[in-house]
C-alpha cells in the first residue's frame, strides 16, 4: 500500500480540490437509483446503481485497493475466465447435488463488515479515516434499512463480497476435501456435489454452522432455494442443466423457446424487441451447447440466423 492516505491518492488522480473530493464521500452513500425488476421465480428484485462519480470512485478502489484482497478459488462468480457453463461443469460427473443460497446476499454485507474485513486484510496498512472513507465510498444507505450495506447494481459489491466471504469458502473447502465432496460458490449460490449416496445430506448441519461461526458477515439461508437432487431428477446449477452422461445443456424448455422465437422471425411474427432477446439466446447458447446452435442453422438456415444476429436497435 501506498504511504499516502486514501484521500491524498484520490486526489491525485481527480482534478478537484479537498473540499469537492470531501463532498463525494460523505454523498456516496446517497446517490444511488434504485429500481426494482422482476424475478424468474416471481416477486421483484431491488437494483440500485451509483451515480457516475461514486462509480468512478468505486473503479478506483477496485484497481487500487481491492485487487489486493484475497478471493477463494471456490469463489467462481466475477473471476476472470469464470462462466455459468465453467461452474456447472465442475459438477457435471457427480451424481448427487446440493445447492443453498443466502437470502438478501448483498444487503446482508454491512458496511461494518467491510471495515471489519479491511482491518483484518490490511492489517494496519490503512488508517481509521481511510476505512471509514472506504465504506462510504462502497456501500449504500437503503430507504428504510439501518445503516451502510452492499447493494446489487454496485461494481464493487462483487469483489467485495467474494473477498468477505473468503473465510467461509476456506472452512468449506477444507471440509470437503476430508469427504470427497466438490464445493463452488457462484455470489449467493452455493453447490456442491458427490458421487456418494446419502453424503449430501450431511452438508447442511455443517455450512449452517461454518456460518454461524464465522466472525462477518451475518448470513441467513434462503430455505425456499435448498434442494438435494440426483440423477432421477433434473439437476440444474447456476441456470443449466447437467445431463446424465457428464455434460451441461442449457435444457429442452429453453431450446423450444429459442426455436419458436426463430420460426416467428422467419415468417415476420416476431416484435423488435424479442429480436434484441433471441439474440441474446442464440449467443448464450453458443457459449454453453455450441452443437444445438448448429442444429438450429441447419433446420432454419444460415442467412435466417445471421440476420437476426446483425440486427441493431435503432438509435
Amino acid at each position: 500500500m501506498s504511504g499516502l492516505t486514501i484521500r491524498q491518492q484520490l486526489l491525485e488522480s481527480l482534478a478537484i480540490s479537498n473540499e469537492q473530493l470531501n463532498r463525494l464521500i460523505v454523498r456516496s452513500p446517497h446517490t444511488y437509483k434504485e429500481y426494482s425488476i422482476p424475478k424468474k421465480t416471481g416477486g421483484v428484485r431491488t437494483i440500485a446503481q451509483p451515480a457516475r462519480a461514486t462509480k468512478y470512485l468505486q473503479y478506483w478502489l477496485m484497481e487500487n485497493v481491492f485487487n489486493k484482497l484475497k478471493v477463494h478459488r471456490a469463489a467462481v462468480a466475477y473471476q476472470p475466465g469464470s462462466s455459468i457453463k465453467k461452474n456447472a461443469e465442475y459438477h457435471s460427473n457427480n451424481s448427487y447435488i446440493a445447492k443453498f443460497d443466502f437470502k438478501n446476499f448483498f444487503p446482508s454485507i454491512k458496511g461494518e463488515d467491510v471495515k471489519c474485513h479491511l482491518e483484518k486484510s490490511f492489517r494496519n496498512k490503512l488508517s481509521e479515516n481511510d476505512m471509514n472513507d472506504i465504506v462510504r465510498i462502497s456501500c449504500i444507505q437503503s430507504k428504510g434499512r439501518k445503516g451502510l450495506s452492499l447493494s446489487i447494481g454496485a461494481p464493487c459489491s462483487p469483489v467485495l463480497s467474494n473477498s468477505i466471504l473468503y473465510e467461509l469458502d476456506y472452512k468449506i473447502v477444507e471440509w470437503c476435501s476430508e469427504n470427497n465432496i466438490r464445493y463452488t460458490r457462484y455470489a449467493d449460490d452455493l453447490v456442491f456435489s458427490t458421487n456418494t449416496q446419502g453424503l449430501t445430506f450431511s452438508i447442511e448441519p455443517y455450512i449452517r454452522g461454518v456460518v454461524k461461526g464465522i466472525e462477518y458477515p451475518s448470513l441467513r439461508f434462503n430455505k425456499k432455494k435448498t434442494t438435494q437432487l440426483s440423477k432421477k431428477h433434473q439437476r440444474r446449477v447456476t441456470g443449466l442443466i447437467l445431463t446424465n452422461d457428464g455434460g451441461v445443456s442449457i435444457g429442452r424448455s429453453r431450446k423450444r423457446e429459442i426455436s419458436s422465437l426463430i420460426h416467428k422471425y422467419k415468417i415476420g411474427q416476431l416484435p423488435p424487441d424479442e429480436v434484441f432477446r433471441l439474440q441474446g439466446l442464440i449467443g448464450f447458447s453458443k457459449g454453453v451447447e455450441p452443437q444445438f446452435v448448429s442444429r438450429m442453422v441447419d433446420k432454419y438456415g444460415e442467412f435466417i440466423i445471421s440476420t437476426i444476429l446483425r440486427c441493431r436497435k435503432k438509435e
